[in-house]
This record gives structure tokens, sequence and C-alpha cells, in this order.
């Protein structure tokens, strides 16, 4: 199934400020269970867990929801980031477009069928 979502993010030494590289897992939220990611939007299976650059930097796609993420390494307090929403903004689920200027988006909407609605401020901005 295409239209994965990006997740991108980096792991930082606090004391130097430099990324440093480590294990990244990734769960489907609140259980001990790897969640399904991808290498590309189009849905190319990734390994699970992932390991940094060596700047500390990765990513991964995954479905849009929430996830947990655990990032462990050596000299890592390993750490885990609870209920990290993954969302997507998909072109083909905009339901309505304003009229021609520049406009205020006033709201997104998931539908639960992973649609989103789009709201604008009537108003365009000048």
């Amino acid at each position: 199934m295409a239209n994965k979502v990006a997740y991108h993010s980096m792991v930082v030494n606090v004391a130097t400020g430099i990324g440093t590289q480590a294990t990244i897992s990734v769960f489907n939220q609140g259980t001990a269970v790897l969640a399904t990611i991808y290498s590309d939007k189009e849905g190319t299976a990734e390994s699970n867990p992932l390991t940094t650059d060596a700047n500390g930097r990765f990513s991964f796609y995954a479905d849009p929801g929430e996830y947990d993420i655990q990032v462990s390494g050596v000299g890592i307090t390993t750490y885990r980031l609870e209920d990290v929403s993954i969302i997507g903004i998909y072109n083909e689920f905009v339901t309505s477009d304003p009229g021609s200027g520049e406009h205020r988006l006033r709201s997104l909407r998931l539908t639960s069928g992973l649609g989103i609605i789009v709201k604008y401020d009537g108003t365009p901005e000048s």
C-alpha cells in the first residue's frame, strides 16, 4: 500500500550537543510488539530496529497512527518516547480547495477512513 508517512529525527548527546549513533526500535503504541516500518512511501520493508547514521540521524516511513519509539545504544540510557503521532496529509484526500489567492488554514481533521478534511478561512490573506 502506498502513501506511508515519513518520520525523521536525530539522537543528540546532551553533554556535547553532537549527534550520536543509536539503535531505534519502533513499537506499536503501548506494547512490546515491533511495528512494521518502511524505507519509502511506497511501502518497501525496513528493518526494525534500525540504526542512526554517524551523526545520529534516522528516518523511516509508517502507516499513520500512534507509536512508541525507543532509543538505546552504547553509552545511552535507554529511553522510550510514548504516543508518538505519525500523521500524513495527502492531496488526494483534500475535499475542497479555496478560491484564488492565499488563504489561512483553519483546521485539519483526520477521518476514521484516514481521509483529511481541510477547512480554510473564508478571507484570502493579503
